[in-house]
């Protein structure tokens, strides 16, 4: 489980939307002094989040608490929406290059094939546990 604190924002009946505050990778590296995206990550600023999750338990408006998404469920979901159309898209254009081998055909045949695998991608997602199992859910209070 990938756990983060979050703060209770706003408490409905089912949901609760929570705020995290983004973190940076430089906050952990030792050699963050001496580094130009350190200093960029200061001058940018903290960002954050907000996200509505499941109500599992009693929570009120400003008190902390950990949220949890299954890992293996994340790099599932990863793996589906970013690696599944980049590979349909290099193979419809690659297959369109070899028996066209024309440019226009090519091009038009990668765009079409991107939007035809993020349909397929939102068609295995809507049936799927998945797309629940990648959702946030309160885990306890910090």
């Amino acid at each position: 489980m990938i756990e983060e604190t979050a703060i209770v924002v706003e408490v409905g009946e089912q949901q609760v939307l929570l705020q995290t505050q983004r973190k940076s990778a430089c906050q952990s590296c030792s050699v963050k002094s001496g580094c130009g995206t350190s200093a960029l990550a200061k001058v940018v600023g903290k960002r954050s989040s907000q996200f509505a999750v499941n109500k599992t338990f009693d929570v009120v408006v400003g008190e902390e608490v950990i949220v949890a998404v299954d890992e293996n469920a994340l790099v599932q979901g990863s793996l589906l929406m970013y690696l599944f159309p980049l590979i349909f898209m290099m193979i419809s254009g690659i297959l369109v290059e070899i028996v066209f081998a024309d440019e226009l055909m090519t091009i038009l045949s990668v765009v079409v094939g991107f939007a035809f695998a993020m349909a397929i991608v939102r068609f295995v997602l809507s049936g799927s546990r998945l797309k629940s199992s990648v959702q946030p859910h309160l885990l306890r209070r910090a």
